[in-house]
């Protein structure tokens, strides 16, 4: 009766690391379409609207949905330092800070990249810069959402997997 239950426990255990892996890439998946999103808004705010970025960035901190909503609160706070510190390096430190999104390095690089023209040029310019972050954050978006349409399942039939052979090995 203990080794079924042992067993079980331990069968459960690694179909739960399976399926936690799939809902990870699911997460992923919604966190770098959050993420366009917000790009968008903020491409048109800006470039069309001419609305302020401290402005925007109060805006977004409201509106965003986590785990986006913590970026631009942090971006948002910051703010205050902002005569002693460029946007660049308060919109950099705070993209470095959200471990929560699982950015991979490139993905980070290009919102770091959209943070050195922000604020600083004419909206054309800026335009030019959300449109490359967007085709690049998009390209991603298709790789993640392949990787989770291909990968999810197998994780999680991975997991159940290796808990049925685990099981076997210790009868």
């Amino acid at each position: 009766m203990l080794s079924a239950i042992g067993a079980l426990l331990i069968i459960g255990a690694t179909v739960a690391l399976g399926l936690s892996s799939m809902w990870r890439m699911g997460a992923r998946v919604r966190t770098l379409s959050g993420l366009i999103a917000a790009l968008e808004a903020m491409k048109s705010e800006i470039c069309d609207r001419l609305t302020p970025i401290p402005a925007l960035i109060e805006q977004l901190a409201r509106e965003m949905d986590p785990p986006l909503d913590r970026l631009f609160q942090k971006v948002n706070r910051e703010m205050e330092t902002l005569g002693i510190r460029s946007f660049y390096s308060i919109w950099k430190a705070a993209i470095e800070a959200a471990e929560d999104l699982e950015l991979t390095p490139e993905e980070r690089q290009t919102l770091i990249d959209l943070g050195r023209s922000l604020g600083r040029y004419g909206p054309e310019e800026q335009r030019g810069a959300f449109s490359y972050a967007l085709r690049r954050l998009e390209g991603h978006l298709r790789l993640a959402e392949t990787h989770r349409r291909e990968q999810g399942r197998v994780h999680a039939v991975l997991g159940l997997v290796a808990g049925v052979f685990v099981v076997i090995i210790l009868m």
